[in-house]
């Protein structure tokens, strides 16, 4: 026999209901889709902050994904500068496009300055905001130049020299061109970097029919413009405020694609989608940070030191290895003095050093010092976001210095106590008398019965206190006796 549920009308129509309105809905929002996607799509994605691992990662994803699925891809750049290899490798992304993109120096306020006036100058379309500024492209080596000869060190494939190099502000603008035969060996390195950098801006000038010879200013002396100097100039295309008016300015410019074809833009009225930075990006791009990878370091310095004064605690130790771990990860993204790495590594010996050796406090302030110095040395740099700052030196310095003495005083102290366990613990100990004869006998100290022996005439049931521990006889007095 089979029983059929049955539901009564008054439940049964509000979900008949609700499934009628929920068809309803995937109807209309699949129609607003196809409606859509009439129209020309752009994608929009943000490149803002110093240009790193995290951030190129971002904008070269959205670059590829785009390709087939928008009409165009802009990039709204506001950036002091980054590595040259991160900056080369949003360039290939552009100069591979199949899609058309146009970077946009945006907001009003925003910068395209060193390797943001690479990027620039490599778009299909250059504009910028009202209020905006490029330019100060010269090359800066990370770390200081090397002392091998000219002729040792060799030039990368993607053109950054063995030394390191990032693109930032020139910190002594040059007024007239480097000379290729310019003296010494720091010269000679820094006149190769300056010359490849010049010859790659020329080229991506020469692709873009940009203004060439601006460009090669803007890396040997370190010049800038604003936003209508620019368009004076021909660096940039047009002067947009916002989205709308750049898709606006835009239209009607020919352009031509890494697969030769030559493309007229008709973005006008475009659905702009923004492209987000990922999870696992956004987190990359924090623990990147300098500051962060400095203080990741510090901290799993501290778990460490945690777990090894407790016998190994595991808990701390995992943390504390994680945290070095996720720190040196981070810093290996970016362009290391090592003097200074050496340095943070000799701070932190002789930090260690003085938990275990009483030098008043001697190892501590040479190891603060050591420490202090290597971290504002660790990431050599002028370009905003890619150094540590002085505040965070000087914070985790003093932590470190802080905790460090308060762990040797600790210890200090603990050997100035009075020993309270074991043979040592019983001297002071009071006791009583059970057996005595001769100047020896038996006492009764802590609940344990001890041979004991005293010049004093002690009687049994006398109180008596231990003066000293010979082996297993105690020497003792009478309480009442000096």
């Amino acid at each position: 026999m089979v029983t059929r549920l049955s539901l009564p009308a008054s439940v049964l129509r509000p979900i008949s209901l609700a499934l009628i309105c929920l068809g309803l809905a995937v109807l209309w929002s699949a129609a607003a889709q196809e409606n859509a996607s009439d129209g020309p799509q752009v994608h929009r994605v943000t490149l803002q902050g110093a240009i790193g691992p995290a951030r190129t990662t971002h904008v070269v994803r959205a670059l590829e994904a785009a390709q087939g699925r928008a009409d165009a891809v802009i990039i709204e750049m506001d950036t002091p500068g980054g590595l040259v290899d991160a900056m080369r490798y949003i360039n290939t992304a552009i100069l591979a496009s199949n899609v058309p993109v146009i970077v946009h120096v945006a907001p009003s306020g925003a910068r395209a300055t060193s390797a943001g006036a690479y990027i620039f100058y490599a778009a299909h379309v250059a504009a910028m905001a009202p209020g905006t500024t490029i330019g100060a492209a010269t090359p800066v080596t990370m770390g200081g130049a090397p002392e091998s000869p000219p002729e040792t060190p060799q030039d990368s494939d993607d053109g950054t020299t063995e030394s390191g190099e990032a693109l930032g502000d020139a910190t002594e603008p040059q007024s007239e061109p480097v000379s290729p035969a310019a003296p010494g060996n720091d010269q000679a390195m820094r006149n190769k970097m300056v010359n490849d950098s010049v010859a790659y801006i020329r080229a991506l000038a020469e692709l873009r029919g940009r203004n060439a010879d601006w460009a090669e200013r803007a890396v040997r002396e370190g010049v800038s413009l604003t936003y209508s100097e620019a368009v004076e100039e021909g660096v940039a295309d047009f002067v947009a405020a916002s989205t709308t008016d750049l898709l606006t300015l835009a239209s009607g410019r020919s352009v031509a694609l890494a697969n030769g074809e030559e493309v007229v833009l008709a973005l006008e009225g475009a659905s702009v989608e923004t492209v987000s930075m990922s999870l696992p990006l956004q987190i990359l791009s924090v623990i990147t940070d300098p500051n962060i990878a400095f203080l990741l370091l510090n901290l799993g310095f501290i778990g460490l030191l945690v777990s090894f004064y407790n016998g190994l605690e595991p808990i701390t130790f995992i943390a504390g290895l994680i945290c070095i771990l996720v720190g040196l990860y981070a810093l290996n993204t970016l362009p290391l003095n090592y003097a200074g790495a050496a340095l943070i590594v000799l701070g932190l010996g002789l930090l260690i050093a003085e938990v275990f050796v009483a030098s008043y406090g001697l190892l501590a302030l040479g190891g603060v010092v050591a420490f202090g110095i290597g971290a504002l040395m660790l990431v050599d740099t002028d370009i905003e976001g890619l150094r540590i700052d002085w505040p965070m030196v000087l914070a985790m310095s003093a932590i470190l210095g802080v905790s460090v003495l308060l762990a040797g005083s600790y210890g200090l102290a603990a050997q100035a106590r009075k020993v309270v366990t074991g043979r040592e613990g019983l001297t002071g100990a009071p006791g009583t008398v059970l057996s005595w004869a001769n100047g020896a006998g038996h006492v009764q100290v802590e609940g344990e019965r001890w041979q004991a022996v005293s010049s004093d005439a002690l009687q049994p049931g006398d109180s008596v206190k231990v003066v000293a521990v010979d082996g297993l006889t105690l020497k003792v007095k009478s309480s009442g006796r000096n």
